[in-house]
């Protein structure tokens, strides 16, 4: 399952004791937002520069992105490379035991980015190999348990979050660097989706400065291209996995399900798991744990040995019979 969330545990523990606890309940959500702006300084940009939309996109190309067309009409930004493709599928198939198989499917990868002759698919497919280095490193452990995530390794001095972060950083170093070859729409719902990711493998101070940007550039990749399925879910993630009292769980899954209805959103088959996750997620925190476990089903119709969607299963059958 793709995390897409930058609140949990280790970030509410830290910002309370860092923006002096119970205020933080205290306040509504755009007090919150308003004041994690002030406090991160966002790396120098301003409130506007940051949640506008159309920052940096041609003016041309997201007017005519409103004009819904089917998917199969037009190809996507930058398509996946087979191997990259093969990449996602081992990871959420769980069929990636050990740092040799994990370093195969990421040097394929590589490989096959390399090998595209425009720099800006080059990056981009670069930033889609680093991102699930990161992400299938950080499989072993239960990132499905938000409420408390472990990701110390007895096998290594490095923590793999730590080693995980340094993938996740490469990948939005290559978005970055792609997007200023061409504002495109994968450019920038690859950077949300790594952005997103590092928000769960750094540091509080991290999560600040960086957090809201996840939001921000997945807007400028529907902006750009309304088909864009990643960059359609990683507007609503946030919603349905922030903590209470900042998340928003039925109007959250209300969007998941118009995203999968809306036949002018495409949708990878690898996009399926997440999409399912995160509707399984907001039944799990209102305590529907049989609605919660048909989400997570769905999930196993596709990739049958799925980590987290088993993790999540058990996670609601325990907490249904009463189990911590």
């Amino acid at each position: 399952m793709s995390k897409t969330i930058f609140f949990g545990k280790k970030f509410l523990c830290a910002a309370a004791a860092l923006l002096l606890g119970a205020s933080l309940f205290a306040e509504t959500e755009e007090e919150y937002k308003k004041r994690i702006i002030s406090t991160a300084n966002l790396a120098g940009e301003s409130e506007a520069e940051l949640m506008a939309a159309d920052d940096g996109v041609d003016k041309g190309a997201a007017q005519a992105s409103k004009e819904k067309r089917l998917p199969s009409e037009f190809p996507r930004d930058v398509p996946y490379t087979e191997a990259g493709i093969a990449f996602a599928e081992a990871h959420y198939g769980h069929k990636i035991f050990n740092e040799e198989k994990r370093k195969k499917l990421y040097d394929d990868s590589v490989e096959a980015a390399n090998a595209l002759s425009d720099e800006y698919s080059k990056l981009i497919s670069l930033a889609r190999a680093d991102y699930y280095y990161g992400l299938s490193t950080m499989e072993a452990f239960d990132l499905t348990s938000i409420e408390n995530i472990d990701l110390s390794d007895a096998s290594s001095s490095e923590p793999l979050n730590e080693k995980a972060g340094r993938y996740y950083d490469k990948a939005i170093e290559e978005c970055n660097a792609a997007l200023q070859i061409k504002k495109g729409s994968d450019g920038y719902s690859t950077l949300a989706q790594a952005i997103s990711m590092n928000c769960t493998a750094k540091n509080v101070a991290y999560v600040l400065q960086n957090g809201l940007k996840v939001r921000a550039n997945a807007k400028k990749a529907v902006a750009l291209d309304y088909s864009n399925g990643l960059g359609q879910f990683m507007i609503i993630a946030q919603d349905a996995y922030a903590p209470w009292p900042f998340c928003k769980l039925k109007s959250s899954r209300k969007s998941l399900l118009r995203i999968l209805d809306d036949k002018y959103i495409r949708i990878e088959r690898f996009d399926y798991q997440m999409i399912y996750a995160a509707i399984g997620y907001t039944f799990y925190k209102q305590k529907k744990w049989d609605k919660s476990i048909e989400w997570y089903k769905k999930i196993l119709e596709i990739y049958p040995m799925n980590l987290a969607a088993r993790q999540m299963i058990k996670k609601n059958q325990d907490r249904k019979a009463g189990k911590k």
